[in-house]
């Protein structure tokens, strides 16, 4: 006779799912989408042993943190928070720098005096997303975005 078998643990990508659906049902602010998700954090943290995904996490939540402070009109206080954070921990791939990237240069009218350091790093994004060769997908994807970005920007670059 077959043992039965457990039920594998959710991944973090789940958990940060349900959490998300949650925050949807109950129409959760920023300070209480900030409050689960630091907690998840905290619980992953607890039971992730090995370095690097120890500092996986952290970016997975700082991102989203961002992320949610971009959604919400958080202050530079905040939404500085979590990209001096993102800065820190170091960026995982393009993706991550193009995503943050954009989402500072969108963010400018309410914090413009962080203009000349916003577009200096939209730019330097985008010539790395240059690099890439032609027949990459993503090298497509992330120049529609930053080319979004400039478009709602409504802080114009001082360069």
């Amino acid at each position: 006779m077959a043992s039965p078998r457990r039920p594998r643990a959710p991944t973090l990508g789940e958990e940060l799912d349900a959490l998300f659906m949650e925050f949807f049902r109950l129409k959760a602010s920023y300070p209480d989408r900030k409050r689960g998700l630091l907690g998840l954090e905290r619980r992953w943290l607890r039971r992730t042993a090995s370095p690097a995904r120890r500092l996986a996490v952290r970016r997975i939540i700082a991102k989203t943190l961002l992320t949610e402070a971009f959604g919400f009109d958080m202050p530079w206080e905040e939404f500085g928070r979590w990209f001096r954070r993102l800065q820190h921990l170091g960026f995982r791939d393009l993706g991550m720098r193009v995503h943050v990237a954009c989402l500072y240069v969108q963010s400018l009218h309410l914090f413009p005096q962080r203009a000349q350091e916003a577009w200096d790093m939209l730019e330097d994004v985008e010539r790395g997303v240059r690099r890439l060769p032609l027949e990459r997908p993503l090298r497509h994807e992330h120049l529609e975005s930053i080319a979004h970005a400039r478009a709602v920007a409504q802080i114009p670059s001082p360069g």
